[in-house]
């Protein structure tokens, strides 16, 4: 039997907070933001699977948690978190100048983002298990 799409948008979600850890320790702070995104968004749509909801092709962080109906629990400053990794994400796909992205982000800056990323995977897997 194979597994619910739920069970794997959450294995991809924790595999990629996985590789954000390991970019941490590389110094790929860049990546560690982008993957970071990644994982809260793979996440975020896991939820929207368990809910029997269309998981859009949108990777905007907001409007995930929005539509997964997790928005309304989000303190302020958790809402501004989600805002820059959706824009760092955007960036770091396109953005022609490395360097300067490069400048926005710091081990210190990456190592709070991979915190804050665990934190909101398992938020979703409290909630997947509801």
């Amino acid at each position: 039997m194979e597994r619910p799409a739920w069970e794997k948008w959450l294995e991809r979600s924790r595999y990629d907070l996985g590789t954000a850890v390991a970019l941490v320790a590389a110094g790929r702070h860049i990546y560690v933001i982008f993957m970071c995104q990644q994982a809260i968004e793979k996440a975020f749509k896991a939820v929207l699977a368990r809910q029997e909801k269309e998981v859009p092709p949108i990777h905007n962080l907001r409007r995930l948690a929005e539509t997964a109906g997790l928005l309304e629990t989000f303190p302020a400053e958790d809402v501004r978190r989600l805002d820059f990794l959706s824009q760092f994400y955007l960036n770091a796909r396109y953005k022609e100048d490395i360097q300067e992205l490069a400048k926005q982000v710091g081990e210190e800056t990456a190592r709070g983002f991979v915190q804050f990323t665990q934190e909101q995977v398992d938020r979703c897997s409290r909630e997947l298990m509801r």
